[in-house]
């Protein structure tokens, strides 16, 4: 929701009781577009002047500007739900990342993992790594040797037993988790290949590694408070195709 977005975007600006008034509102928006200014001070315990405040504190010029915000973006999520169903967009996210990933020379990514003594992996959140996390498990039906590094602590501790016989491979959503930068630059200066996978479009983990893939999870809304949320099945179709395509490589080349 842009709410949300706002909210995490001004965040620093805001007291306890603005993030409970906005903690109501978010759960009950389909009734708060239709409150009076001095309604909604009722159901929050507070005043006119607070709420007010708050509202200029995200960038309104009062409360008729900011809820006419929140109609306009009811109004969006309905429209969008109805032109675009949710298995509509999964199909779409799944055929999309098929349809790259065929026409992707995996030949490189095969040479690379073929050739690594030890494939590192890491996500940058829990969601991603349930893929690596078969990856690995996968891999060694084919003899190859894929550890998980379940978090940052021990991603910095492996820094030093990582060398460029190894290849890194790297799972993310925006690929510009800032606390990972600083170990693909030292990656670059140490010459160990790195594989970075995230969603489609530009980031920092694709400008930065030695090969990128991408795949498709377009946000769609869901339920009754129109909660935004992506789905990370397309990252699963990604890597059991490369994992497929390492296997076929295997019996091609062996």
């Amino acid at each position: 929701m842009k709410l949300q977005r706002l909210i995490h975007h001004y965040v620093k600006d805001l007291s306890e009781l603005d993030l409970e008034i906005l903690h109501y509102i978010v759960e009950h928006t389909d009734e708060v577009v239709s409150l009076s200014i001095l309604d909604l001070a009722e159901r929050v315990h507070s005043s006119k002047s607070s709420i007010l405040r708050l509202t200029k504190k995200m960038g309104f010029s009062g409360y008729s500007e900011f809820k006419y915000f929140l109609r306009q973006e009811q109004q969006h999520l309905i429209v969008e739900e109805s032109e675009k169903q949710i298995y509509d967009k999964q199909l779409d996210d799944i055929q999309q990342t098929l349809d790259y990933i065929r026409s992707v020379d995996l030949q490189p990514i095969n040479e690379l993992l073929s050739k690594s003594k030890t494939i590192y992996c890491y996500s940058t959140g829990f969601s991603q790594k349930k893929p690596l996390e078969e990856f690995s498990k996968m891999m060694l039906s084919l003899e190859k040797r894929a550890i998980i590094l379940p978090n940052k602590t021990e991603l910095d501790m492996a820094m030093p037993m990582i060398t460029s016989d190894d290849c890194f491979m790297v799972t993310s959503v925006s690929g510009e988790t800032a606390d990972v930068k600083e170990n693909l630059t030292t990656f670059h200066m140490r010459q160990i290949p790195v594989i970075a996978i995230t969603a489609s479009g530009n980031n920092y983990f694709a400008r930065n590694s030695t090969h990128h893939l991408n795949y498709y999870c377009s946000p769609f809304t869901i339920g009754k408070k129109h909660s935004e949320v992506i789905s990370l099945i397309t990252l699963h179709c990604l890597i059991d195709y490369l994992y497929r395509s390492y296997g076929i490589y295997q019996l091609t080349e062996g």
